[in-house]
């Protein structure tokens, strides 16, 4: 296996389990979480990494952290520790996402704004947007001060800027 298929494959076989089971919207949630704990604790995954543990001390890491319940992914992030992939959740997620979203018409949209959106205006933009792109929307945000005002909406391999930044720096050009 490829580093570039390892993600889809662990992905696929995921979500066809997820569908067999009838829980595609559980395991999304959970798979999430725990890429999301990932993400902000590097330092777990090298200590599930550890090559001087043996599978079981890094399996009794894992479930310290995640808890020892019997689920499809809890089964799941062991096989990960057992197969040495789980330093690839990150790309599975990714495209386990993409399964989930192509399955259930999610939009999944990166929005940089200057500052947090208000509970308004992300239904205003969720609205806005699921109507352009004609698919239910997934909001994810984060926010840049240096943009100034405005926002980066991303979608796909399309790219909406209207910050000030960008505004200010088309004006100097032009000027």
């Amino acid at each position: 296996m490829t580093q570039q298929t390892v993600g889809k494959v662990y992905a696929e076989g995921l979500f066809l389990l997820a569908q067999e089971e009838h829980c595609e919207a559980q395991i999304y949630k959970d798979l999430n979480e725990v890429a999301d704990i990932m993400e902000q604790n590097p330092e777990f995954v090298g200590l599930v990494e550890v090559p001087t543990l043996d599978i079981s001390e890094r399996l009794d890491i894992l479930r310290k952290v995640i808890g020892d319940g019997e689920g499809i992914i809890e089964h799941f992030l062991c096989l990960l520790v057992e197969k040495h992939r789980f330093r690839r959740l990150p790309e599975i997620r990714a495209d386990f996402n993409k399964l989930y979203h192509e399955k259930f018409g999610i939009a999944e949209v990166f929005v940089t704004s200057a500052v947090a959106l208000t509970d308004a205006q992300r239904e205003e933009l969720k609205a806005v947007l699921g109507k352009k792109f004609h698919k239910t929307v997934e909001l994810r945000e984060s926010v840049d001060a240096a943009l100034l005002g405005g926002m980066i909406v991303q979608y796909g391999d399309t790219r909406m800027d209207n910050s000030l930044r960008t505004r200010m720096a088309q004006f100097r050009q032009q000027g």
